[in-house]
């Protein structure tokens, strides 16, 4: 954003009479001194606004003031009114009697951040949330959802993270980029999502995002298993898919799932060994050498060695006692096979496959996996094909009886 200061600092604010704390009959009166500051965006002709409470840090609202030419004016520039909501916290000492009080809790300081690409070290810890200040319901309820999210994981997958975890949430998507200059210090050129992303130790929710459970906890996953930090890049994007899909499900993946059949049907398998393919095919790889080598315990130690460092052939021979070359071949030859049994029992249109094969539940979507009836075209890219095609139950089905009623 290219902003102009034309106020770099007002002087300090009195608000009088604002706070009162009562005490048996006696009122205690006091002042709170504020600092502001405006920040204009030349381009659209409007103000973001900044406040902090004397000694406190600095806030950036969440929203622009629109300004507009004054009448006979064209040098000046003014806006409506703005009410802004300051959290700020007052002490007021009394001996008539004891008063019980919700302290305002303010946000931790900000930690030392590493930098763009550095793993993230230290003890798991969460969460600070930053934004929205003036709405402690909402940080709470998305700090809640993230350590019950990390608890899960703890106790049912052996699965934490390292280091501590901010959370930057908005009234608006372009607050975020407010958050990210106040977690970096310098202007996000370009969000990588309106929904929700991460650098470092800090986790950014947008407006449509920062209630969804679903997404919290996949950026906690995403982070959990550092996927972006293994120097084998289908070895990170599987296991964060593994346990991403576990938590989803409440059961571990299998390479015999539709989604990973799916990718062995529609892609080469040399892919793999080439450092590409779809995430899917590159999970079912992983949970191939799983089941036919070794255990999940061999592929957390695989997976840590290679965050500390390790080269993959040594790492990789040593948890799954097979060369890595060995598992690329015996993986593509699997796949060929597996193909070519899907061929022979793929179907050549949704109706001709409902007459052999049951489609999924209508609650889970209906229809067939696409590699079952490769002739019909995916619309929504789910795996799934003839939509319109689903099972019910026997007293889910209505009969409709259509008669003549009044001599119609």
């Amino acid at each position: 954003m290219k902003t102009a200061v034309i106020a770099a600092l007002m002087a300090l604010i009195a608000v009088g009479g604002a706070f009162t704390a009562f005490a048996v009959d006696r009122t205690v009166e006091t002042t709170v001194e504020l600092e502001v500051e405006f920040w204009v965006d030349l381009e659209t002709s409007s103000a973001f606004v900044s406040t902090r409470q004397e000694g406190e840090q600095w806030v950036t609202h969440d929203f622009r003031v629109p300004l507009k030419e004054f009448p006979g004016l064209s040098t000046l520039l003014h806006s409506d009114p703005v009410t802004i909501a300051v959290p700020v916290s007052i002490e007021v000492e009394t001996e008539e009697a004891e008063v019980e009080e919700v302290p305002l809790v303010p946000l931790a300081p900000a930690r030392p951040q590493p930098g763009q690409g550095e793993r993230p070290t230290g003890r798991a810890t969460c969460c600070t949330v930053r934004g929205m200040s003036d709405n402690r319901t909402a940080q709470r309820a998305i700090a809640t959802e993230m350590r019950k999210v990390i608890t899960y994981a703890r106790t049912n997958l052996g699965l934490t993270h390292e280091g501590p975890i901010t959370i930057n949430v908005a009234y608006v998507v372009q607050g975020l980029n407010l958050r990210y200059r106040d977690a970096f210090g310098v202007e996000l050129e370009e969000r990588p999502s309106d929904c929700a992303f991460q650098q470092g130790s800090h986790m950014f929710f947008g407006p449509s995002c920062r209630g969804d459970a679903e997404e919290i906890a996949r950026q906690w996953f995403i982070r959990a298993t550092q996927r972006d930090f293994v120097s084998v890049r289908w070895l990170g994007v599987a296991t964060f898919e593994y346990y991403w899909t576990w938590y989803r499900t409440g059961k571990p993946p299998t390479v015999r799932d539709d989604r990973y059949r799916s990718a062995i049907y529609h892609q080469e398998a040399t892919a793999l060994r080439q450092g590409r393919g779809h995430d899917d095919l590159m999970t079912a790889g992983a949970l191939f050498a799983l089941e036919r080598y070794g255990t999940e315990e061999s592929w957390v130690a695989l997976y840590r060695d290679l965050l500390d460092g390790a080269e993959i052939h040594t790492a990789f021979e040593e948890w799954f006692g097979v060369s890595l070359l060995r598992f690329y071949q015996d993986f593509e030859a699997w796949a060929a096979q597996e193909r070519t049994e899907m061929l022979a029992l793929a179907y050549g249109s949704c109706r001709e496959a409902s007459r052999y094969i049951e489609p999924r539940l209508f609650e889970e979507g209906g229809g067939f996996p696409d590699y079952r009836v490769p002739l019909e075209y995916d619309h929504d890219g789910d795996g799934y094909v003839c939509e319109q095609y689903a099972r019910f139950e026997e007293e889910e089905l209505l009969c409709v009886v259509v008669g003549e009623v009044g001599g119609e």
